[in-house]
């Protein structure tokens, strides 16, 4: 052998033993060293001759030995599970009896549901009802309290008070399913807004108020009344109002504004014309309007002259008498008509003893030939209240009282004024 050759072979085992090193290297990473056991494999017919193999292989095998095992006993258990759920008694389903409806029956039968809510009260009235409901604040509940007509009991304890007995004592029914709407009437003869109001079932506010009525005492036959289906009063909007002020000032639900007029946001402009459903005049001006804003001021007294053109008691010449004269005996209590201020007292050559009251709405009353005064000047007075007694002093022919209405400073009848005397 030559010494090329030599070199050659030798070259070749060191390449054909590093490639050993590194597939068992490969095999078992964590071991430079490839370690082998000596594993007899024994066969059914003897044993077989020893083979070597790397521990790495070995224990693969042993692993897939174990997979094999475990897939070829999963059919045996599933079997016996099985045979057991078979052996289980069977629980019986009871079956719920089952029918069908004719589609003929079926819509007889709704028809009749809705006919029979229909038969109730309201009907169908409650379908895209808005409910109202009520704030905690005293104040709104009283008014919906006024709104809806309920009575005090219904109200809660907390709102219970003077204030509230007073605005449930003029509370007034109001249908909140009604619709508003007007209604003319012709006035007859022998008519009086008390029994037009009786006879519509609302209010004389919103009688008096829908037509401008200043003296209810003064109603014509033949003239036409606009007559609203619900209490309530007309409100022209001005500058500045709001329908939330309008509902606060009015003391009526801001919801039941929106509906009566039938408006779709709560943007309004100046000089519409609102209806108020449930609100009240103004007690001063419903009183005005039927004539009762001052009381008598003599009680049991007699009218001797009325307001208007006569001939004077002592010269016999026609003269215009500004006031009315009232009968009675000297010393008889006199009360102020009408809650004021004491504007001025005196003694006046033609009026004697004397007392000028200030209203308000422009009005002031006087008091004349009196035989003493009981109030001062600046003094405030209620309505009811004595102020002074009958006497008969000045240019006088015997003891009465001489009681005058001027309003805006220009003498009215006061008869227009006063109510019935008691």
């Amino acid at each position: 052998m030559s010494i090329n050759q030599y070199n050659m072979n030798s070259l070749l085992e060191k390449q054909q033993v590093k490639k050993r090193r590194k597939v068992s290297s490969d095999q078992k990473p964590s071991s430079k060293r490839v370690k082998v056991e000596i594993s007899r494999i024994f066969s059914r017919k003897g044993k077989t001759k020893a083979a070597f193999r790397p521990l790495g292989v070995i224990s693969a095998n042993n692993q897939n030995n174990r997979f094999v095992e475990k897939i070829k006993q999963e059919p045996a258990k599933t079997h016996r599970e099985q045979v057991k759920k078979a052996q289980r008694p069977k629980e019986k389903k009871t079956k719920l009896p089952s029918f069908t409806v004719p589609a003929a029956t079926a819509l007889f039968m709704v028809m009749g549901l809705f006919l029979i809510i229909n038969s109730h009260d309201g009907g169908f009235d409650w379908i895209g009802r808005q409910v109202v409901s009520p704030e905690l604040e005293q104040n709104s509940q009283l008014n919906l309290a006024r709104y809806v007509g309920i009575n005090n009991e219904n109200i809660p304890n907390s709102a219970s008070n003077e204030r509230s007995e007073e605005l449930l004592t003029d509370s007034i029914p109001l249908d909140l399913t009604e619709t508003f709407a007007w209604e003319n009437y012709t006035v007859l003869r022998g008519d009086t807004v008390s029994g037009i109001a009786q006879k519509f079932a609302v209010s004389m506010d919103a009688i008096i108020s829908s037509n401008g009525i200043t003296n209810a005492r003064t109603l014509r036959e033949g003239e036409v009344l606009r007559i609203p289906n619900m209490d309530g009063i007309p409100y022209t909007v001005r500058e500045g109002d709001t329908l939330s002020s309008i509902s606060q000032s009015m003391g009526v639900p801001f919801e039941a504004i929106l509906d009566a007029n039938d408006l779709q946001s709560d943007v309004i402009r100046a000089g519409t014309n609102l209806f108020i459903p449930g609100a009240r005049m103004n007690r001063d001006d419903l009183r005005l309007a039927l004539g009762e804003l001052f009381l008598y001021p003599v009680r049991g007294s007699r009218l001797s002259s009325p307001f208007g053109w006569r001939n004077d008691p002592f010269t016999g010449v026609r003269r215009h008498h500004a006031a009315i004269d009232l009968s009675a005996p000297m010393g008889t209590s006199i009360i102020s008509a009408m809650d004021g201020r004491v504007s001025a007292t005196g003694y006046d050559r033609t009026y004697g003893n004397f007392i000028i009251l200030t209203h308000s709405g422009g009005f002031q009353t006087m008091y004349a030939h009196l035989q003493t005064i009981g109030v001062r000047t600046g003094d405030q007075v209620r309505q009811g209240v004595q102020i002074g007694t009958v006497g008969n002093t000045g240019y006088s022919t015997g003891p009465h009282l001489h009681f005058a209405v001027f309003r805006n400073g220009r003498a009215v009848n006061p008869l227009d004024f006063l109510s019935p005397q008691r």
